[in-house]
């Protein structure tokens, strides 16, 4: 029996209300290109991992200024283990991923990716990070949307053009009531919705023969996640969907009135996938896997992020889930308005605050530093901060002070903006005295003082006797791990709080950059 497989872009004004998403484009996608030649080796020697990811619930996400996640901790641990510095870089449309990996943007894709025998032909899979089954998910009963309605409509009423008014951007609701499905083989006959790319239509496709009708296999262009499917099942807008099992039940512990059964397919692996010519690399990734897959560490990420719903409850109900409402704290309307006062991105600071305080206005340090951006009572005082615990005062303190010291120190000393920005950091940890004293090490020993890594070196060998006594050393011993560590937290997280949060001035220059050269240097970019 052949299923009938449709490509839709299934109600795209109503799907952008709900899920905002963008009107779909139907076009197939292009096979991917051939791999660049990047194995394990050159990914030591430029020191950074960097790795493909979707936002998803359970993979990787920001939470509470913190980026968190399954395949995101594992891969941190793998880096770590492998003395390597890992950069996420999050990727909208799974169409893409393939291309990307092999055009060398990435080199390893953490998207709960499915091996799938179609794309061994384009990429190379890990061993199984864990395993799960496809399950149907499908509603218990009709959940009504915006605004309740009295008439619930039979399915083959339901008329999208009808519910649609463009003059009302929240029109009623219409539920639709759908028999339940108890096992695989009603589903002929019915329709199953996808999302974009979902590995569960190849298993839907492989069990059709087995029905005595076609399944109508609705793959729906606007909707990237089994989250956003899942969520259209429960409002009543899609009857079925098909979905991982550990992800289904954890969306069943929220969505009360999905039902989540029957299996539809044999049980599957989630690996990772590299290109085909990075055997290294994927012998790594084999080897650690085997190594830890039965180890604690791998059993309480499990359960972290896929047994324990009450935690998934708390984070997709939480204003703080940051790819889903774009708030990293409540002091984010505050990190704007200050950051733009020294011409910084907002994101920057709040990187620094969470660095500081995690965000908690309350905070103190055992050396008496306080409030959100830590500040001592002495700075605080200078800066003219007269409750260093008024999320205000504070902020407003410590931009003034980092104000000072691009002014006093670094303004003219580091032409480079970025790098400037490191060693302002860096002087707010530990003082630009300290700071100094690295570059004078630096310049004296032939390295770049310019450059932070040169002088984060020389800050690093301050600790030694042999070093913190040299003539040119004036501030003497200083702990350098810490200002090293505190300036690559820092800009390790914003790099995290770009991939979620929209900048509104990027956006304009992005915007003006697509406008031409002119534009965008007028908007405060670059062409």
């Amino acid at each position: 029996m052949r299923t009938a497989l449709l490509r839709a872009c299934f109600v795209p004004l109503l799907l952008a209300l709900l899920l905002g998403t963008a009107a779909c484009d139907a076009e197939e996608t292009a096979p991917p290109p051939p791999p660049i030649a990047r194995d394990f080796d050159a990914i030591a020697e430029r020191d950074t991992l960097v790795a493909l990811a979707t936002y998803n619930s359970t993979g990787y996400f920001l939470y509470r200024g913190q980026p968190l996640g399954y395949e995101y901790e594992l891969l941190q641990a793998f880096a770590d283990d492998h003395d390597l510095a890992l950069r996420m870089h999050v990727v909208q449309d799974r169409d893409s991923l393939w291309h990307l990996l092999n055009q060398g943007v990435g080199d390893v894709v953490a998207a709960r990716v499915v091996p799938l025998a179609a794309d061994s032909a384009h990429v190379a899979f890990t061993h199984a990070l864990y395993e799960t089954e496809p399950v149907l998910v499908q509603a218990t009963d009709s959940l009504d949307l915006p605004r309740a309605v009295d008439t619930v409509v039979e399915k083959s009423e339901f008329d999208s053009a009808a519910i649609l008014n463009p003059l009302d951007p929240y029109p009623d609701t219409v539920s639709v009531r759908a028999r339940l499905i108890y096992n695989a083989t009603q589903l002929a006959g019915e329709e199953v919705n996808l999302p974009d790319q979902s590995p569960y239509e190849q298993f839907l496709l492989e069990i059709s023969d087995e029905l005595s009708g076609d399944v109508i296999i609705v793959e729906m262009d606007t909707v990237q996640s089994s989250e956003a499917a899942i969520r259209l099942v429960s409002s009543g807008m899609v009857n079925y969907t098909v979905s991982a099992e550990n992800l289904a039940r954890l969306k069943e512990s929220y969505f009360t009135n999905i039902m989540v059964h029957p299996v539809v397919g044999p049980t599957h692996k989630v690996a990772w996938a590299v290109r085909q010519n990075a055997p290294q690399l994927r012998e790594a990734f084999n080897a650690w896997i085997e190594e830890h897959r039965d180890s604690p560490r791998f059993d309480q990420l499990y359960r972290k992020y896929f047994i324990d719903r009450q935690g998934y409850r708390e984070r997709i109900e939480s204003k703080y889930l940051t790819a889903e409402t774009g708030t990293l704290s409540d002091y984010d309307d505050l990190l704007r308005r200050f950051a733009a006062e020294i011409g910084w991105d907002w994101r920057l600071l709040a990187a620094q605050t969470y660095q500081e305080s995690r965000f908690k206005p309350r905070a103190r340090s055992w050396a008496g530093a306080m409030g959100l951006l830590q500040l001592m009572p002495g700075t605080a005082r200078e800066v003219g901060v007269a409750d260093p615990y008024n999320p205000e005062q504070n902020v407003r303190g410590a931009v003034r002070y980092l104000q000072w010291l691009d002014d006093t120190y670094w303004g003219e000393a580091i032409p480079d903006s970025t790098e400037r920005v490191k060693f302002i950091l860096a002087s707010y940890n530990t003082g630009a005295g300290h700071v100094m004293d690295a570059r004078r090490l630096t310049k004296k020993h032939g390295g770049d003082d310019t450059v932070w890594a040169d002088v984060a070196y020389w800050l690093l060998q301050k600790s030694k006797r042999s070093v913190y006594t040299d003539p040119v050393v004036k501030y003497g011993f200083s702990r350098g791990l810490e200002p090293v560590n505190y300036v690559s937290h820092i800009l390790e997280r914003f790099e995290h709080y770009k991939q979620f949060v929209i900048d509104e001035a990027q956006e304009t220059v992005a915007e003006a950059g697509a406008a031409g050269p002119a534009a965008a240097a007028r908007a405060g970019g670059r062409p």
